[in-house]
């Protein structure tokens, strides 16, 4: 799955990825935007606390479309889970370069989430090369993988990164 950013050519860039995402079958979910998720025809949206709310992003998209939620406390699960949610992106785990306010959570918080969430959880924020194989150790049930932006896109060669990124996980699943 990819997540656009909200940027100031979000359309023009979302329907670039949707075009590309789709012959290769990957899943395309805007970050914040259910406008221009489905404006584009993308797959579905990612929304965080102080986004449009689960519920009415399910009505406008439809029950086809994917629609995760950012939540750092099972309360904010157990609503993301009643709205109508598919999955919920859990974090910040550690410090993040990504956004403007920047508390983590830490692995036992995402873990406790994991134990306590009905969805599949994903784990967001700070997760790179050098702590993936932490974050991923105890592999609860619910947890069902790790989103990255900076782990990529600010290292030099980011096919290389995202190679070096994939093994890992791999690694990491079929051990």
């Amino acid at each position: 799955m990819f997540i656009i950013r909200q940027e100031s050519h979000a359309m023009q860039e979302a329907v670039s990825c949707v075009e590309v995402a789709k012959q290769s079958r990957i899943p395309i979910v805007i970050n914040d935007r259910v406008d221009i998720a489905m404006a584009c025809g993308a797959d579905g949206v990612h929304l965080g606390q102080s986004d449009l709310p689960a519920r009415q992003a399910r009505m406008l998209l439809g029950s086809d479309k994917i629609i995760g939620v950012s939540c750092q406390t099972l309360e904010q699960v157990q609503k993301a889970y009643e709205d109508g949610a598919d999955y919920v992106g859990s974090g910040a785990v550690f410090p993040t370069t990504t956004k403007k306010i920047n508390s983590a959570i830490g692995l036992e918080h995402l873990y406790a989430l994991c134990r306590g969430s009905p969805l599949p959880i994903v784990a967001i924020g700070g997760i790179n090369a050098s702590n993936v194989k932490e974050v991923l150790r105890e592999r609860p049930s619910t947890l069902h993988g790790v989103a990255v932006i900076s782990a990529l896109f600010d290292q030099p060669d980011v096919c290389k990164a995202t190679q070096e990124l994939a093994e890992i996980i791999s690694d990491v699943f079929n051990s």
